[in-house]
């Protein structure tokens, strides 16, 4: 029996390392060097909070102030660790020629990604040759009621957690096919447990189809839910013959580099 995934805790935060992130990305990616009232005001902090996070951010090197202007500029601590910087998740690289084959069947455009706990992180994603497609970059944070993406991760956690969930977040309404109804949408968990595939017509983006299924890594009782691979295409693309394709082709798809995966790593990790 397949064991049931608990997400990390929902409600957890640390309030002054999350504004502390925020300034220092707000920092970075601003076109001209910021003042301390500028952040504190587009940031929506108090000003005495925003001037303790810059000092402790310009003592480590994270942050400079330009001794002209006053105003704040990335530190050279954050050059050099860009420089050092590598996301290192080799499911990516396994699961690629995976993917490749299944979009190059399909001709429609395949991403793989994975559930923090808080929200659907995109790993990496094979675009089709057609002119009109989805794309979102390696990076990219979904809700994790992202459609068919959303509904295959939700529903391999355990029931408690869905629960929690659902009790704590109101069901967004992306278009008007969303499902905000949290009882109709535990139906819908139920369902994907069941088929091991997660459906979405039109239930995240307008005119658009998506198919997700799992990718686990262990084997029989041990087996865990580590990644989904979801294919998205426009409805008039997607349709019923070809729907049932592509079910059937990202089922064989995931199982496959499910059992790569354990067997690549086994039972001892």
């Amino acid at each position: 029996m397949m064991r049931r995934e608990k997400a990390a805790p929902i409600a957890y935060s640390a309030p002054i390392v999350s504004k502390a992130m925020r300034v220092l990305k707000m920092i970075i990616t601003s076109p001209s060097n910021p003042g301390i009232s500028e952040i504190a005001a587009k940031l929506a902090l108090a000003k005495s909070t925003t001037h303790g996070i810059l000092a402790a951010l310009e003592e480590s090197g994270w942050v400079l102030r330009d001794p002209v202007t006053r105003k704040y500029t990335a530190g050279h601590a954050v050059r050099d660790i860009a420089v050092k910087a590598s996301v290192r998740i080799p499911l990516v690289g396994q699961a690629r020629p995976f993917l490749e084959k299944l979009s190059r069947d399909l001709d429609e455009d395949v991403f793989l990604g994975m559930f923090t706990g808080h929200y659907i992180l995109i790993l990496d994603q094979i675009e089709s040759t057609k002119e009109l497609k989805v794309t979102a970059k390696p990076g990219t944070r979904l809700s994790m009621f992202a459609g068919a993406c959303g509904k295959v991760f939700l529903a391999y956690l355990d029931r408690e957690t869905q629960q929690k969930i659902l009790t704590r977040q109101h069901l967004p309404q992306f278009t008007s096919r969303s499902i905000t109804d949290p009882h109709e949408y535990l139906l819908q968990l139920e369902k994907v447990r069941e088929t091991g595939v997660a459906l979405d017509v039109e239930e995240y983006i307008s005119n658009v189809q998506a198919v997700a299924v799992p990718v686990f890594y262990g084997k029989k009782n041990r087996k865990r839910m580590v990644a989904g691979i979801w294919l998205v295409g426009l409805d008039w693309h997607l349709t019923p013959g070809k729907m049932e394709r592509t079910k059937a082709l990202a089922v064989r798809t995931a199982e496959a580099l499910s059992k790569a995966v354990s067997n690549e790593y086994g039972e001892h990790h």
